[in-house]
C-alpha cells in the first residue's frame, strides 16, 4: 500500500482505523503507553491473553512511547517526519496540551494528515465531554429507533457508533491521501463520533424536517417498508423476513397466501402494506409459527424469497457460506496457535491485502522501528 500510519488512539474507533489501513498493507506503528498499552488489551480476555486486541492490533507494530513527557514526544515527532497519517481519539485538548496539535505537526511535516476522532468533535460546547460508541449512539438519535417502543431503546451488543466512526474515518483518510497526490498538503480531519451515526438517519431527519414526525421504535418492523419482521419457528429459530422492493414483496405474500395476498388492496403497494402492517404482521408470524427453519429456508428459496435466520457466532462458525468464501480466516498467535477471526473485507481483486499478524506484544517492535529508515529513524 506504501502508506504509513501513526495509531495513537485507544480502544476501538481510532485504533479500528488503523487495523483496516494494515489489513489492506499499510505500515501501521501503534503508539501505545508504557506498561499499561492501549485499554483494550484488558478487555475480552481470557486465559490472560487479550483476545479482542489480538483482532484490534492485528498486522501492527507496538512501539510504547510516554506522550506526557519530552521524551516520547520527541520521538513521536521524529515518527511524524515521515508519517503519511496521524490517527487519534483523545479527548479534545489533549493533543495541545502535549504541544502535539496539527498547527505543530504539520511544522514538521507539511504533508501530515491528521485525523482527530472524538465523541462530540473538535469544537462546540460539547466537545470536552467524555464520549464512547454508546454515548454517541444516544446523542446522535440513533439509539431512539432501535428497539420496542413500550421499552427502552436498545444498544447493539457491540460498539456500532465506534465502528461507524472507524469506517467513515477510514474513508476521510483516504480520500485526503488521494487529495494530497495533487496539492502536495496535508491537512486536519476532525470526525465527531456523533455525525458519523447521524449520517444514517437520513430518513429521520427529512421526515422531521419536512413533517414534524418524530420516527420512533418499531420492534423488528420499520416505518418505510413492510412486509419486514423477525418471528419464530416451530423449532425455536428466529427468522426473518423483508421485501423492500415491490417484486419480492409480491412474491413473499403469494408463498405465504397464495395469488390472493398479494392482489388485497390492503396488501398491493408498500404504501398499503405500511398502513396494514399489524394485519400483514399477523400473517406472516401465523405462517412462519407453522413451519420449522428448515422448511421455512427450502420454501424460500424455491420462491427467491429474500430471509435469514438469525444467526448467532456459533451458527457463523458452522455455515457452508461463511466457509466457502473464507470470511473467518485463521491466523497463527504465539499464546493461542491458529485463532480465528474475520478475514479482510472487501475483497480487492489485485491487491487482495492480508493479516500479517495478531495483535503484538505491548512495545513488541520498538528497536524495530525505532531502527528502521523508512521512518527516517537509524538510531534510538
Amino acid at each position: 500500500m506504501g502508506i504509513r500510519v501513526l495509531d495513537i488512539g485507544q480502544l476501538v474507533a481510532g485504533p479500528m482505523i488503523g487495523t483496516l489501513l494494515a489489513d489492506w498493507g499499510a505500515d501501521v506503528v501503534k503508539v501505545e503507553q508504557p506498561g499499561i498499552g492501549d485499554p483494550i488489551r484488558k478487555l475480552g480476555s481470557h486465559s490472560g491473553a487479550p483476545l479482542w486486541w489480538k483482532v484490534n492490533g492485528r498486522g501492527k507494530r507496538s512501539v510504547a512511547l510516554d506522550l506526557r513527557v519530552d521524551g516520547g514526544r520527541d520521538i513521536l515527532r521524529r515518527l511524524v517526519k515521515a508519517a503519511d497519517i496521524l490517527i487519534e481519539n483523545f479527548t479534545p485538548g489533549t493533543m495541545e496540551r502535549w504541544g502535539l496539535d496539527y498547527a505543530s505537526l504539520r511544522a514538521e511535516n507539511p504533508s501530515l494528515i491528521m485525523l482527530r476522532v472524538s465523541g462530540f468533535g473538535q469544537t462546540g460546547p460539547n466537545r470536552g465531554n467524555r464520549a464512547f460508541g454508546r454515548i454517541a449512539q444516544s446523542f446522535s438519535g440513533f439509539s431512539s429507533i432501535n428497539g420496542f417502543p413500550d421499552r427502552p431503546p436498545v444498544h447493539p451488543g457491540i460498539p456500532v457508533g465506534d465502528y461507524f466512526g472507524a469506517l467513515t474515518g477510514t474513508a476521510a483518510v483516504l480520500a485526503a491521501f488521494a487529495e494530497r497526490q495533487r496539492s502536495g498538503e496535508g491537512q486536519e480531519i476532525d470526525l465527531a463520533l456523533y455525525e458519523a451515526c447521524f449520517r444514517v438517519m437520513e430518513l429521520m431527519t427529512a421526515t422531521y424536517d419536512q413533517e414534524g414526525t418524530v420516527i420512533g421504535r418499531e420492534g423488528t418492523s420499520n416505518t418505510y417498508v413492510a412486509p419486514v419482521g423477525t418471528w419464530q419457528t416451530t423449532d425455536g429459530k428466529w427468522f426473518s423476513l423483508t421485501a423492500s422492493t415491490q417484486p419480492v414483496a409480491e412474491r413473499l405474500l403469494e408463498t405465504v397466501g397464495g395469488p390472493e395476498l398479494p392482489a388485497d388492496p390492503r396488501f398491493a403497494t408498500n404504501s398499503a402494506r405500511v398502513k396494514h402492517r399489524a394485519e400483514l404482521d399477523e400473517i406472516l408470524g401465523g405462517w412462519v409459527a407453522r413451519h420449522s427453519a428448515e422448511e421455512l429456508t427450502k420454501i424460500c428459496d424455491e420462491n427467491d424469497v429474500a430471509y435469514c435466520i438469525e444467526y448467532d457466532i456459533a451458527d457463523i462458525f458452522a455455515d457452508a457460506h461463511y466457509r466457502a468464501r473464507g470470511t473467518i480466516e485463521a491466523v497463527e498467535d504465539p499464546d493461542y496457535g491458529p485463532m480465528r477471526m474475520p478475514a479482510v473485507v472487501p475483497r480487492f481483486g489485485r491487491t487482495p491485502g492480508a493479516i500479517r499478524w495478531t495483535g503484538e506484544q505491548l512495545d513488541a517492535s520498538h528497536d524495530e522501528v525505532l531502527h528502521d529508515p523508512a521512518w527516517g529513524m537509524t538510531s534510538p
